[in-house]
């Protein structure tokens, strides 16, 4: 249920650019309102403090943080200038199909148009990560953000980046159970939180249920700095329930894909016929797994049996970027998922997003 705010909770929307943070005694909660999902924000949950107005958050800028989940890694956000004090925070809340124990933040640091641009701009060289505890109290929305009260779990982390051109994964290896138990004893501090925000949301009879979240905060501590501009660049953001690769810019969708002679698959593409984007004789290809008009497609195959016996070889799958006309490298794929792909299982789903399976109540969309 969405509840369209009165005037006063209006300009208390527009105008919250950070938490605001109430001292209960010996504890600390933070309310913060993040960006709902929708059409132009269709991956996360997230917050930026140099938003200027939750109901047009592309306004923020030149290059809003809106970028860092387009899935498009030619775009960027740019969090401040070297130099700059306060520079802006991000807070995202983590995609709950995802296992706490299990997840990854994939970043690509830096400007991703091209990398002359990279070089001459600024970029992340050491972010900061606090993991907090949320609770969304029930009802407690408007049009466009839900509100979380949060409280810090963690000490602080630090995500040291390479000066590298392209994506770098970080398992955050969270105790799960440890969370949980932090979650269960947080969760009494919401009955008796006060704060401007969730003071006017919150129903009349104060019988409020809490439903249970995490999210992170990632702030700048140091940067390489650019050759010509000031601007800390960052394209990218993900977790792993989904994997970008680089649009090119051009390319042609394909209309057939196919395999020849058991080792060889190729491709045919609007402008060019017949492009082979794998041949490997140490391998017998089995299969290709394609949905309809996707950039995306899995090859199942087996090694070939060099013993002579006829032995059975396991059934083995790999990952086909179309647009980029190329086979994934398996272990780039489970540095971003922490998985390998595991079966043929790859569908457009009914948002026409595509999807690979990856184990039971787990999909990594595509990018």
């Amino acid at each position: 249920m969405k509840i369209v705010f009165p005037l006063i909770l209006t300009l208390i929307l527009l105008s919250c650019s950070s938490p605001a943070q109430k001292d209960n005694g010996d504890k600390k909660m933070e309310e913060i309102l993040l960006l709902d999902k929708n059409d132009i924000n269709p991956y996360v949950e997230f917050f930026s403090t140099d938003i200027k107005d939750y109901f047009d958050p592309e306004n923020s800028g030149k290059y809003p943080s809106t970028n860092l989940f387009d899935g498009y890694l030619k775009t960027c956000w740019v969090a401040g200038k070297a130099g700059q004090e306060n520079k802006p925070a991000l807070y995202i809340k983590i995609p709950g199909n995802i296992p706490i124990d299990k997840l990854i933040l994939n970043i690509f640091s830096g400007y991703g148009k091209s990398k002359a641009i990279y070089l001459k701009n600024a970029r992340h060289q050491k972010l900061r990560l606090t993991i907090y505890a949320a609770f969304h109290p029930e009802d407690c929305s408007t049009e466009v953000a839900n509100l979380y009260l949060i409280k810090k779990y963690s000490d602080t982390r630090y995500i040291v980046l390479a000066d590298t051109f392209g994506i770098q994964s970080f398992p955050l290896n969270i105790d799960k159970a440890a969370l949980a138990d932090f979650q269960k004893n947080s969760l009494k501090d919401c009955q008796s939180f006060s704060g401007d925000i969730y003071d006017k949301l919150k129903p009349d009879n104060n019988t409020t249920t809490f439903s249970p979240a995490l999210i992170i905060k990632l702030e700048t501590e140091d940067v390489y700095p650019g050759s010509k501009y000031d601007d800390i660049c960052i394209s990218e953001i993900f977790f792993n329930n989904r994997f970008v690769t680089p649009y090119p810019d051009r390319y042609d969708p394909a209309d057939s894909i196919y395999i020849e002679n058991d080792n060889t698959v190729k491709v045919d593409y609007a402008s060019e016929k017949g492009v082979v984007i794998v041949k490997d004789t140490s391998s017998v290809f089995i299969d290709i797994y394609h949905p309809e008009h996707s950039n995306w497609a899995v090859l199942s195959y087996v090694p070939n049996d060099e013993s002579g016996e006829g032995s059975r070889t396991e059934e083995l799958y790999s990952l086909i970027d179309l647009k980029n006309r190329k086979i994934i490298d398996n272990t780039y794929f489970k540095n971003c998922t922490g998985s390998l792909p595991s079966s043929p299982l790859i569908e457009k789903n009914a948002n026409g997003k595509t999807v690979l399976d990856i184990y039971e109540d787990f999909e990594v969309e595509l990018k």
